[in-house]
């Protein structure tokens, strides 16, 4: 788990752009650091201060030969690396590494969890090893199957690959989008790829500008993550799944200063024939496979856990592997909890910690007032604005496993998007059922449904109701009805250059079914959203964050499932509750709500400190240079004299000033 950078130029570059780079992201990689320059006549293989003693010595193909602040002369492409040591925590871990006699480079960040079973295969077939790394097998899996590697692949990644011989480069990010890649080219045409943002604003041309029509999306419909755009102009992501190839040559000409990627991935339905009882037994299989397979480190493993179905099935499953392989140091949980019962999920946690297992618990209780202690900082780690204060949590549950020098935390992000942990895949299956005309089906299912959560039949028959109607019209109810409509009364949309749509316009999305619904949370969503912010999190803390639960056997198996046998009579993630019976509680097995870490946000807003959040809420005004309207201030009173239903949108608000401000983003 690391941070790369790199910088493809149109005619040369200095070295000290890319140390800059690098060293904005220390945080990423605190254990080491490496870069490789390359010209026409030499490959110049460099370290620095934070580079291991070891590294200096070692003869191998990519040791650095000299300290970054003493390279000079002019370079054509370069490859920067922070290191996290998880993996061969020696210096043949290095990277920039190297293959086949320096012809293919890499920089890389993430995990490959299946490396040992490929290389095992590769072995077979004549290829040798140096290092103990998963980063040496991608190398020579890519020499070996080229792009099609990527499908061999069972973990998380984001790299880029430079073939000297053909002067190529591939750059491929994991099928779920779990670590990050970022690219920038500049008025120059320089082409810059990075893991964070903020690494692109230390390089000479840098202007932030507002993309308007992301901005409008975040702030009227919290949205964020759901194209390759982001909230900077000119700065991209390269999408979940999908790869990048080119002739180093022809990327100076790239048209528009965006690149056209290519899916490699994507989840197809292909309906599972098995019973329910069947279906549970796979997924214990898979899932159980799924942690073992994230558990491979060669540091200490911890893990997060909220309370609810998933990070718990994680901890009791561990308990279990640890106690099988005579582990006798107890394992570390790290959970976010309130003094205010209400909001608290203590009470779980503490079923988990006390269930058969060897838990060493460990427990982080946030205050209204570190919000705003932490609001600049966490801005700029997240390098846009995030939606909620569960961002915040977050940040601070990895900043506690940090404190007790836990350097990998597995917990259960991923899981709601297939498996309908919300209820999210409850209008989708009654939309199905009325096509096949099974009313009394819907109105029993509805009725059941009220032993979980209540119900109001009058918003479930509209959301089926809108559920069948043909996407543009659904989507111009999202424009013109609910909270959007109110949302977009606070900005100015002239000013921001925006124009008023609907985000699902911009990309293909349906909602008729449940694979189109999980399709839709997985890549376009929720999803994205919740693990940027798991990276940034993770990585600010110096902490590598791993999700079993985007095990992509697992995934795949679940969103070829039947509808029922995820969702039926009001009770989610069925398949999981069955199949991981022989691991759960039972009070936690049969929870019937849902919360996850949560903030009493609702409390501070309107008991403990509406001043605060009321300074700030004019702050952003003030800042956003006319694109929050004074109206924002009304419409923050009228939250807090409950004349308008409490949400989020306060909150975005504030952080969209924040970020303008922090940034110096020209509107």
């Amino acid at each position: 788990m690391c941070g790369i950078a790199g910088i493809i130029s149109s005619t040369t570059f200095d070295a000290k752009n890319l140390k800059a780079m690098t060293d904005i992201i220390h945080h990423r990689g605190p254990d080491g650091e490496g870069y490789t320059l390359f010209n026409q006549k030499q490959i110049v293989l460099a370290g620095g201060d934070d580079t291991m003693p070891e590294a200096w010595i070692n003869k191998n193909d990519y040791h650095p030969t000299c300290h970054i602040s003493n390279v000079k002369g002019l370079y054509k492409l370069g490859l920067g690396h922070r290191r996290l040591s998880i993996l061969d925590l020696s210096s043949d871990g290095l990277q920039p590494m190297c293959y086949e006699n320096q012809r293919y480079w890499i920089v890389y960040n993430g995990e490959v969890y299946n490396f040992k079973e490929i290389r095992d295969e590769l072995v077979l077939l004549g290829y040798h090893f140096h290092s103990k790394t998963d980063t040496e097998v991608i190398l020579a899996a890519y020499s070996k199957w080229g792009i099609d590697c990527l499908n061999r692949f069972n973990g998380m990644w984001a790299f880029m690959i430079y073939d000297i011989e053909k002067n190529t480069v591939f750059f491929a990010r994991d099928r779920f989008g779990i670590k990050p890649l970022y690219y920038w080219v500049s008025p120059e045409n320089d082409f810059y790829f990075a893991s964070e943002i903020k690494q692109f604003t230390v390089l000479p041309g840098w202007a932030p500008k507002v993309n308007g029509q992301r901005a409008y999306d975040y702030l009227v419909y919290s949205l964020t993550d759901h194209t390759e755009e982001t909230l900077f102009d000119g700065v991209f992501q390269i999408p979940s799944g999908h790869y990048f190839f080119m002739a180093v040559d022809k990327i100076a000409s790239i048209p528009g200063k965006k690149i056209a990627t290519i899916q490699w991935y994507n989840l197809t339905y292909n309906k599972y024939k098995g019973s329910f009882e069947n279906a549970a037994l796979e997924f214990n299989k898979l899932f159980k496979s799924a942690v073992d397979l994230h558990l491979r480190s060669d540091v200490p493993i911890g893990s997060a856990l909220s309370g609810g179905l998933d990070s718990s099935a994680i901890v009791c499953e561990l308990n279990n592997v640890f106690h099988l392989r005579g582990v006798e140091n107890m394992q570390k949980t790290f959970s976010s909890c309130a003094t205010d019962e209400k909001y608290s999920e203590k009470k779980w946690i503490d079923i988990v910690v006390n269930y058969k297992t060897s838990v060493e618990a460990h427990y982080v209780y946030p205050s209204h007032e570190e919000v705003f202690d932490y609001i600049s900082k966490l801005t700029w780690t997240h390098d846009e604005p995030y939606q909620s204060q569960s961002a915040f949590l977050g940040y601070q549950v990895f900043r506690l496993a940090a404190k007790n020098k836990v350097k990998v935390l597995l917990n259960g992000q991923g899981a709601d998007e297939y498996l309908g942990g919300y209820g999210q895949f409850a209008i989708p299956r009654y939309s199905r059922m009325l096509k096949q005309l099974k009313l009394k089906g819907i109105f029993s299912d509805i009725k059941k449904s009220r032993n979980y959560k209540s119900v109001n039949y009058k918003n479930i028959w509209q959301n089926i109701f809108i559920s069948t109607l043909p996407d543009k019209f659904r989507n111009w109810i999202g424009i013109h009805f609910g909270n959007s409509k109110i949302n977009r009364s606070l900005i100015d949309t002239q000013i921001l250059g925006a124009t008023v749509s609907h985000p699902y316009d911009a990309i293909p999305v349906k909602y008729g079914s449940v694979p189109e619904v999980s399709r839709h949370l997985t890549f376009f969503s929720t999803l994205p959203r919740y693990l940027k912010w798991e990276d940034r999190n993770s990585m600010a803390n110096s902490v590598e964050a791993r999700v079993p639960f985007l095990d992509h056997r697992l995934v795949e198996f679940c969103f070829n499932l039947p509808d029922d046998y995820l969702e039926k009579n009001g009770e989610t993630k069925r398949v999981l509750r069955e199949g991981l019976k022989d691991i759960l509680p039972e009070p936690i097995r049969n929870r019937k709500d849902k919360k996850g870490f949560m903030t009493p946000e609702e409390r501070w807003v309107k008991l403990d400190c509406p001043d605060l959040f009321r300074e700030k809420i004019k702050e952003a005004i003030e800042s956003s240079n006319g694109i929050i309207k004074p109206d924002a201030v009304n419409y923050f009173e009228d939250i807090i004299a409950g004349k308008l239903p409490f949400d989020y949108t306060y909150w975005r608000i504030i952080q969209f000033g924040e970020w303008v401000k922090l940034f110096k983003i020209k509107i």
